[in-house]
This record gives C-alpha cells, sequence and structure tokens, in this order.
C-alpha cells in the first residue's frame, strides 16, 4: 500500500511539473515563483523595457517581448541560460549586448522590425541558434566570427534589409549553409 502511494504521489509530481512548463504566463501578475516560469509571454503590453522580475526566472525557455516600445536589451539578459526562444519583434532596439552571447541554449532568436545595425561577435557562441530573424532591420553584414554557426544555423531571415549584391554575397561565403531569405537588390546608391 505504501508503495502504492508513493508511485501515485511521484507520478502525481511529475505530471505536474510537466503541466507547469507548458503554462503560458501572460502576465507578471501571474507569477508567484519565478523559478516556475518556463514560458513568458508579454506581447504588446507597451513596455518600455525588459522588466528586471524577468531576468529572476532562470528556468525560462521562451521569452516573448515582441510588439512594445523596448529601446535596449541589459546585460542582464545573460542570466537567462535555458532560454531557447527570445522573440523581441516590433520593438525600438538599436544595440544587441555581448552578453546575448551567453544564451548557449538558444535555439531561435527574433529581432524583427528594430532598428540594429550591428550584431556582436559574442553571437557566434550561440552554436544552438538554428534560426536568426532580422526581417526589417539595418544588418547588412555579420562579424567574420558567425562562421562558427553555419553548420547548426538553418535559416537567416534578412528580408526588408537594405542589402546590397555584395552583402549578399559577402554572406553567402561566410555562411553557405543555412537558407536565406531576403530580397532581390540592386546596387543602387
Amino acid at each position: 500500500m505504501k508503495k502504492t502511494l508513493l508511485f501515485f504521489f511521484i507520478v502525481t509530481l511529475a505530471l505536474s511539473a510537466a503541466a507547469q512548463r507548458n503554462r503560458v504566463y501572460k502576465s507578471l501578475k501571474e507569477v508567484r515563483n519565478p523559478d516556475s516560469v518556463y514560458v513568458l509571454q508579454l506581447r504588446y503590453k507597451r513596455l518600455r523595457q525588459i522588466p528586471p522580475k524577468v531576468f529572476e526566472m532562470r528556468n525560462l525557455r521562451r521569452l516573448d517581448l515582441g510588439r512594445n516600445f523596448i529601446d535596449s536589451i541589459p546585460p542582464a539578459i545573460g542570466s537567462l541560460t535555458k532560454l531557447e526562444v527570445l522573440d523581441l519583434r516590433r520593438n525600438r532596439i538599436r544595440t544587441v549586448p555581448p552578453e546575448i552571447g551567453l544564451l548557449t541554449e538558444l535555439r531561435t532568436l527574433n529581432l524583427s522590425r528594430n532598428p540594429i545595425l550591428d550584431l556582436p561577435d559574442e553571437m557566434s557562441s550561440l552554436t544552438k541558434l538554428e534560426e536568426l530573424i532580422l526581417w526589417c532591420t539595418g544588418v547588412i553584414a555579420f562579424p567574420p566570427s558567425f562562421v562558427a554557426l553555419n553548420n547548426t544555423l538553418k535559416l537567416i531571415d534578412l528580408r526588408v534589409c537594405p542589402l546590397k549584391w555584395d552583402d549578399q554575397e559577402a554572406i553567402r561565403e561566410l555562411l553557405p549553409n543555412p537558407r536565406k531569405r531576403w530580397d532581390y537588390v540592386c546596387n543602387c546608391e
């Protein structure tokens, strides 16, 4: 009888933990224990900065802060080392801090529709990165260190970026393996 109860308790605990991992938090007010948050979606919240409480969520796997007014990514982003998906689309971010390179579990990074011009060398540490979405940014080149991402990166989205033929060719040479999405361009000045 005791073994049956113990087994039931362990199974219940495991199912509860699995259910918690699938729960999508859509407000920081819902969060009682930061370690229990695996998915946080704060889209359309009119945020001007990433709330400091987010950086206490050490088990966070998916973070969606898209469609806000965030203008910078603080260095504390590097504390979210279990993050697999980071969505910062449609904000006002101009620079990406080097600490983003500490997110070594990151598989998808969406920075589209931000006025970003450059990416830090440290992003070459993101060796699990599969999708880099830079649609409608000002990015036209990658640091040479990005060659380290050639075998894991599957997709680079550079549509609506001000790329010229030479820019595209340089990206093809640096990263020949990933699929690239970009617009047809001209060498117009």
